[in-house]
């Protein structure tokens, strides 16, 4: 194998490039070359990692995912731009999440994250025959259940697309839960993974677990047939630390009507991946004769959503909350979890967060995401996720190879629906 020569080596030193780490049919390649074409086409795109070698004189914008980046660059390279930073368990591990929450609401008792978090408990458990000394570690839990007057709901800490979610009331059965993924796990044994979709958890490789209390009385529209929906909001975090809430947001519906005593999770979860294969209709109202027909989509965005029972001033009302406990949250992240929400100067990152609304048109947080799955949008709205990374385009990638193309399109005026709700330096100025 020869080595590369000085010359080789040196011959692209100062070309900037855009290292894609994507297939080239994968959701988002051609909404990044769509904004690359528009803004930087000037700017040389590679899926080739050898450059993050061969090439460290030169600026570098890193997109892919978090095991592809190089994370030991980015702490002695301010000329490498990534797409995720290090250490965020504060808000994407439910179980952090809760901690984080709780301590900041402690000590900010007017926060308006105060009535946005579910009543939440931590629960950490081995396997099923230990549920009793977990409930005797999470006493106030435990109490909460035996007095009967509420709807739980059990939620994996690290799990996505609604694996392992289990709706139940009592401690038998909670009990009967964590033995039902057990028996599953111990089937799924004998069986190809890919042929199993019991929507269970491996509790052996899982034991961090939150409880959170249902929300019985969710907002329901009748023109989606009642159906149960959450709210997608996306949100970029810029460097250390701007934070901005993307306007144009999704409503996720569950695939049957809302029922609070039906046992099948299709009528409670509105997560799209759990919804086996319907994803490929999503916003269209495919099936129906009737365009207009809104009772069996999956997705709509939020702001063009035709619906007496969701005024604008209504919307506007939702929207607002969500600023202000988007804010907040990453205040709380930033002032009690620090050790596990460390921002960095040459980075970015997408998270997706999901809210539910009840019925008095009060928002609460659910979760947060990061690298959110944006294929759950589907083809009819990509337009949406094209005006986000066009809105990472201005506010990050073009600021970071040209500070003077910033400046003209700055002039230009700013067309995004990124909407700052953070802006404080953390490592001074920046």
């Amino acid at each position: 194998e020869s080595k590369m020569t000085k010359k080789e080596r040196t011959k692209d030193a100062g070309v900037e490039h855009i290292l894609l780490s994507l297939d080239k049919t994968d959701y988002l390649w051609s909404v990044f070359s769509d904004a690359i074409a528009k803004y930087l086409p000037n700017i040389q795109v590679t899926s080739d990692m050898t450059i993050l070698k061969n090439n460290r004189d030169s600026k570098i914008f890193h997109y892919g995912d978090y095991e592809l980046l190089d994370f030991d660059q980015i702490l002695e390279n301010k000329r490498y731009l990534i797409c995720s930073y290090i250490y965020r368990k504060a808000l994407i591990r439910k179980n952090y999440l809760n901690l984080t929450t709780h301590s900041y609401i402690v000590k900010n008792p007017d926060s308006i994250l105060k009535k946005a978090i579910p009543e939440t408990y931590n629960l950490e458990i081995d396997y099923a025959e230990f549920l009793d000394e977990a409930l005797d570690d999470s006493y106030e839990l435990r109490d909460e259940i035996n007095l009967g007057l509420k709807t739980w709901i059990l939620k994996p800490s690290m799990s996505d697309k609604g694996q392992g979610i289990r709706i139940f009331k009592t401690i038998n059965e909670l009990q009967e839960i964590f033995n039902s993924f057990e028996e599953d796990e111990d089937e799924d044994e004998d069986e190809d993974d890919e042929e199993s979709d019991n929507n269970g958890v491996i509790t052996s490789q899982l034991r961090h677990f939150v409880v959170q209390r249902y929300l019985t009385l969710p907002l329901l529209l009748k023109s989606y047939n009642n159906r149960k929906f959450h709210i997608r909001t996306y949100v970029l975090c810029q460097g250390a630390l701007k934070i901005y809430v993307y306007r144009r947001m999704l409503m996720l519906f569950s695939s049957k009507p809302f029922d609070v005593d039906d046992s099948d999770l299709s009528s409670h979860l509105t997560n799209t991946c759990f919804q086996n294969g319907i994803v490929d209709s999503i916003g269209s109202g495919e099936g129906n004769d009737n365009d207009n027909d809104n009772s069996d989509k999956l997705v709509e965005e939020f702001w063009k959503m035709d619906d007496l029972e969701l005024s604008k001033e209504k919307k506007d009302k939702i929207f607002n909350q969500i600023l202000n406990i988007v804010e907040e949250l990453f205040r709380a992240a930033l002032n009690v979890n620090r050790l596990n929400f460390q921002p960095i100067l040459n980075a970015f990152e997408f998270f997706g967060l999901d809210f539910l609304i009840d019925e008095e048109f009060n928002v609460m947080l659910l979760e947060v995401n990061s690298y959110p799955d944006f294929k759950q949008t589907g083809d009819d709205l990509k337009d949406l996720i094209n005006g986000l990374i066009e809105g990472l385009f201005i506010k990050v990638i073009v600021p970071f190879f040209s500070n003077e193309k910033a400046k003209e399109m700055g002039d230009s005026g700013d067309t995004s629906d990124l909407i700052k709700v953070y802006d404080e330096p953390i490592y001074g100025n920046f």
